[in-house]
This record gives C-alpha cells, structure tokens and sequence, in this order.
C-alpha cells in the first residue's frame, strides 16, 4: 500500500511516500502499526509509541478527504495520506 506524506510525517521521514507491506483492506490500527514500523522515525511525534494512535493533529485522510470511521477498512485505491492539520486564527 502507498501512502503519501505531508507537513511533519514528511520532514521527519526524508520521503514523500512510503510504500506498506500489509494485506488489504487494512483497519487503522493495522495501517498504524505497520507505518511505524516502516518509518521508526515517525515514533513518537507522528504515531504514539504504542503505535495505536496519531499524535495530534496528525490524522489519515482518505482520498484527501475523508478520514476513515471506526471499524472502517480501506486499501490503497482509498489513496491514504497522513497529514499535519495545525489550527489557527
């Protein structure tokens, strides 16, 4: 599966995309496991130590809309990007 990475996940990683070794359709906390262990580098400002869990405000998006639902599994036609969404004002 590839994923694309912006804002803090790509900084930290040196790359723009990452290329996952997983079975699909994945669920998130697969998906999660499987990018820390590819990308160490992403533990813990990314991903949570536990690898269960982005730090916020760290999310996936689906298609670069949408974030996926609990429960919901998706693959690589669903196009997943982890990105940095910092608030301001």
């Amino acid at each position: 599966m590839k994923v694309e990475l912006f804002g803090m996940a790509r900084a930290l990683a040196g790359v723009s995309q990452v290329e996952l070794a997983l079975d699909e359709p994945v669920t998130l906390p697969d998906f999660l496991r499987s990018l820390g262990e590819a990308v160490p580098a992403l533990v813990p400002d990314v991903i949570t130590a536990a690898h269960d869990a982005f730090v916020e405000p760290n999310l996936l998006l689906l298609d670069g809309r949408r974030a996926p639902t609990d429960g919901e599994t998706f693959g690589d036609a669903d196009h997943p990007c982890v990105l940095f969404l910092a608030s301001g004002g």
